[in-house]
């Protein structure tokens, strides 16, 4: 029997090697708004729940913008084009690159250093920023703790913090 299992496992060993893993499924993409509500004494913004879709048309006409990316939202607030009350998008952040992937975006009505702790979904991941606002800070930790690096208008890929995000910081 011991000569049987010997003669069984080289075979299957080279059949591990010739077949092809399993494609890995990549992750939809998904576009969550929050709308901050007010700000506690301390700055940090209180918030509605992310409400999540799977497009960002979709993110967008949930609060009210036209527009069919988070992008286009942020473009025509930039030219004065897009008719906004109190609230307008602040900051939008992707889990990829060059303003790709996933989004959190941001809707609030003012720019004067609000804060807020990303949720545990978005938490060390964000890897680009579009900014709303003219700077804004990405931290190292919860409630504006440790390093941190700046984005400012229109926003840029993050360098030594990317990924590592855990509170985000609104700035005129």
């Amino acid at each position: 029997m011991r000569r049987l299992l010997l003669s069984i496992t080289p075979a299957a060993m080279v059949l591990m090697v010739l077949l092809p893993a399993a494609p890995a499924q990549a992750k939809p993409e998904s576009h969550c708004v929050i709308t901050v509500t007010g700000q506690k004494p301390s700055g940090e913004f209180t918030t509605t729940p992310a409400a999540c879709y799977p497009t960002a048309s979709e993110a967008m006409a949930s609060v009210g913008i036209a527009a069919d990316t988070e992008q286009a939202a942020l473009a025509a607030q930039s030219a004065g084009t897009l008719s906004v009350t109190s609230d307008f998008v602040i900051g939008v952040h992707f889990d990829g690159l060059n303003w790709t992937g996933s989004t959190m975006t941001v809707v609030g009505s003012n720019c004067a250093g609000g804060w807020l702790n990303v949720s545990d979904a978005w938490n060390n991941r964000i890897r680009s920023t579009q900014n709303g606002c003219y700077r804004i800070r990405h931290f190292d930790g919860y409630n504006l703790t440790r390093s941190f690096e700046a984005t400012f208008s229109p926003g840029a890929n993050l360098t030594f913090m990317d990924r590592n995000t855990s509170s985000i910081q609104y700035l005129s």
